[in-house]
């Protein structure tokens, strides 16, 4: 006999396997324990012991990484058979439990428990149930709809042969419902035009599609929104790719043909209309074939009412649908034939002969098996009148139904079975509820009523019965009717002893969160009290908001005032509000301003243009000295950029000259020379002027502070001939003449003032060149250290 998988054996998961040796051995000590108890069992100990003499081959296999994975393989198989063969009776008892209309969560949990399975695997199988079911009614449904209607009887026929309520079946019903089928004011049903029927039937023909819905992957039951969201869906799919072929046109047409067809119940209908004779085209297509010579053969008659029910009609409707056609077509079915009748004539004699010779044992043996189904069923009921709790006694009754589900003869007893359930279900649920209702009571008494509306939730949450959920849901009412309360005594009390602002938030708080409050008018009476005062604290906010120029709390607090109140400090504020509207107009222009101008990065110019071409076209604005400023900003944000580069590019010549000239310290040279220190960018190069007179020369010099130094001065002739004249030679960048500090006074008509300049030319050959003090010149300033 074929040993057992030791993953199994040893209770341990294979999917994934579990590979932990120091695990794999706990599983084996705690098991060779429970083997060794069981050695002496009357019915488990032959197994026990089998168990313990394969512990050494357990071993073995469990720790070689090889065979341990072989092992595990053959569990997960056996598993999925297990699980397959389960299947079969898992479905079989979903359907006796879906017999009510549906199962419920304690039923659920109970088939996880019973079959071994997870209780998602079982909601899925529950769901799979639940879909086949269903459609089967929405096929039956369709079927009926050829005549655009369905009749009440319909409705109550199909709920009762597929085990739903009536008001399920209702809900999926998409057109009209009559009383009967005989109403006058019933009005021939609305279908599509032929030529778009066989257009939609080619393309989904094209696509290997039954009907629209199936190209939308959606059941008949959908409803309009989602028909209409999956079309537009399949629109922009279809859109999207780029293959244009004969399958794109055709589901480019049809998602357009569902657009159109789903946008209103009344189009909707006509589809559906036209979708069930549709089908009813194709059943009297196959009797046409079926029927060519005018009669319909035995075995064809067979085949065509599997067809019908195949469609949804039940076996008597095929039947009698095929009987009418033939009729109207005057057409005949043929029986069987005459010699097969009469043996099967004297077959049934036979039976019946044999039936009655056994029958009189049987009536016996039946009232001998009665009995002992009695005696089962009344051992049952001392058993569960044993138990304690309505959990335990259900349980027994729901394994007595599961080991007699099916069987005809136990019907009274599983019948006497489901009524006790019901009744200890309901009692369960009482006692579920009583303890909740224990719960709450404990937390009412702690003032804890947000605690008990969650406990409260929770409950509703699995699912009671109606009576008791109507309970939790009033006492939950109840609940949030004295956390009002509550909050409002604590509004009460705020208001005696609260700020202002912390006042007015609960108010506000308190009237959104209960907007049908009893105490509504009370409060606003509360709120209508404090004008004065919150019209104190306005004011004094605004006076913090305006110190910060932040305009929009300024508004957002005047504006919050006149939502509450009409009166004198309203009007007061309504001044106030359009100045702070005007202010906030003008700083988003501005801030438009500087967004415009810093668009253009580091190019000054353009962005002083932008506050220029502000200030000609609104001169007189209140945003003109903000402009100005602006430009002036931008100018000397220029400037520096400017002179910043300059220095750069004069450090490097600096750098590349003699060790003569060395910046030992910012912005200032040292000659080693004579030890002058010079000031490392001349006037023009620090952006102050490209053209200085010879009193504007004194002023820069006696203003200047490079270096952290104010005694700079102009330098003498001599001084800057040492230092362009005389090798090595200060750097130059641009051609130039300095102002020094030699001059006179001349007469030529007049009285003027002469200084003597020099170039920055390089070379030993130079001159003094004596120039008047109101031209433009640079200035290359000194100190000494």
């Amino acid at each position: 006999m074929e040993r057992e998988n030791f993953y199994l054996l040893l209770e341990l998961p294979c999917d994934p396997p579990e590979t932990d040796v120091r695990v794999i051995e706990d599983a084996i000590a705690k098991k060779q324990s429970e083997w060794s108890r069981l050695r002496n069992h009357p019915t488990k100990g032959l197994h026990a012991q089998k168990c313990i003499n394969l512990i050494p081959e357990i071993r073995r296999v469990m720790t070689d990484e090889a065979l341990r994975a072989k092992e595990a393989e053959a569990a997960r198989e056996i598993s999925a058979k297990d699980k397959q063969d389960k299947y079969p009776e898992i479905d079989r008892h979903i359907d006796i439990l879906m017999g009510k209309g549906h199962i419920t969560p304690e039923e659920a949990h109970k088939l996880s428990k019973v079959h071994g399975l997870d209780q998602g695997e079982i909601q899925g199988r529950i769901a799979a149930r639940k879909n086949q079911k269903y459609n089967r009614v929405d096929q039956q449904i369709t079927l009926r709809m050829a005549k655009g209607f369905l009749t009440e009887s319909e409705v109550e026929q199909i709920a009762k042969r597929n085990s739903v309520k009536v008001d399920e079946v209702r809900k999926r019903v998409r057109c009209p419902i009559k009383k009967n089928g005989g109403d006058k004011d019933i009005t021939p049903p609305r279908q599509l035009d032929r030529s778009l029927e066989k257009t939609i039937r080619d393309k989904l023909k094209l696509l290997n599609k039954s009907s629209l819905y199936d190209f939308l992957d959606l059941p008949e039951s959908a409803d309009l929104q989602t028909l209409q969201e999956a079309a537009s869906q399949k629109k922009k799919q279809v859109a999207r790719a780029s293959k244009k072929d004969a399958v794109a046109t055709a589901n480019n047409t049809l998602a357009g043909h569902c657009m159109t067809l789903f946008k209103s119940n009344e189009t909707r209908n006509a589809y559906d209309v036209s979708l069930a004779r549709a089908k009813l085209a194709e059943l009297d297509s196959d009797i046409d074939i079926a029927g060519i010579n005018g009669k319909i053969r035995p075995e064809y008659y067979d085949i065509l009412i599997q067809k019908g029910i195949e469609f949804g009609m039940e076996k008597h409707e095929a039947e009698q649908y095929i009987r009418d056609y033939c009729r109207r077509k005057k057409w005949s079915i043929e029986t069987a034939p005459k010699k097969r009748r009469r043996m099967l004539m004297t077959a049934g004699a036979a039976v019946i002969a044999v039936v009655l010779l056994v029958t009189a044992g049987m009536i016996v043996y039946n009232i001998q098996q009665d009995r002992a189904r009695q005696a089962d069923f009344d051992r049952l009921i001392r058993r569960v009148e044993d138990k304690s709790g309505p959990s335990e006694k259900i349980d027994l009754l729901e394994k007595f139904l599961q080991a007699h589900a099916g069987d005809e003869n136990y019907t009274r007893f599983t019948d006497a079975v489901r009524k006790r359930i019901d009744k200890l279900a309901g009692r369960a649920a009482q006692l579920r509820y009583d303890e909740t209702a224990d719960e709450i009571q404990a937390l009412e008494q702690q003032d804890k009523y947000e605690q008990a509306i969650d406990r409260l939730d929770r409950y509703l949450q699995s699912s009671p019965p109606k009576k008791q959920a109507d309970k939790a849901r009033k006492k939950i009412t109840n609940l949030e009717d004295q956390i009002e309360k509550k909050n409002f005594q604590a509004l009460e009390d705020l208001m005696l002893s609260g700020s202002t602002k912390e006042k007015m938030k609960a108010i506000d708080r308190y009237l959104e969160k209960y907007p049908n409050s009893t105490h509504r008018e009370a409060v606003r009476s509360m709120e209508a009290d404090m004008s004065g005062e919150y019209y104190i604290y306005v004011q004094n906010a605004l006076e913090r908001c305006e110190s910060d120029q932040d305009w929009k709390a300024c508004a957002d607090l005047c504006r919050d005032y006149l939502d509450r109140y009409d009166n004198s400090y309203a009007d007061q504020l309504k001044d106030r509000l359009a100045e702070y509207r005007e202010k906030i107009k003008q700083a988003r222009r501005l801030a438009a301003l500087e967004k415009k101008a810093r668009q253009h990065g580091t190019d000054y110019d353009k962005a002083i243009d932008v506050y220029k071409d502000f200030l000609t076209a609104y001169p007189d604005s209140p945003l003109a000295e903000k402009a100005k400023n602006e430009i002036s900003r931008l100018r000397e944000i220029k400037k520096d950029r400017k002179a910043q580069s300059t220095r750069q590019r004069f450090r490097s010549l600096l750098a590349q000259s003699s060790d003569r000239f060395t910046e030992k310290r910012r912005g200032v040279v040292t000659d080693s020379r004579t030890g002058l220190m010079w000031q490392l960018l001349d006037s023009a190069m620090a952006g102050e002027s490209q053209c200085l007179t010879y009193e504007e020369a004194g002023e820069y010099v006696e203003n200047s502070e490079t270096g952290g130094y104010t005694d700079w001065r102009l330098p003498t002739a001599e001084e800057l001939a040492v230092i362009y004249k005389e090798p090595p030679y200060f750097p130059v960048m641009e051609e130039k003449w300095y102002w020094t500090a030699d001059s006179y006074s001349s007469y030529s008509d007049g009285w003027r003032r002469i200084v003597d300049t020099i170039d920055n030319q390089p070379g030993s050959d130079w001159r003094v060149e004596r120039r008047d003090s109101k031209q433009c010149g640079a200035v290359r300033a000194v100190r000494k250290p």
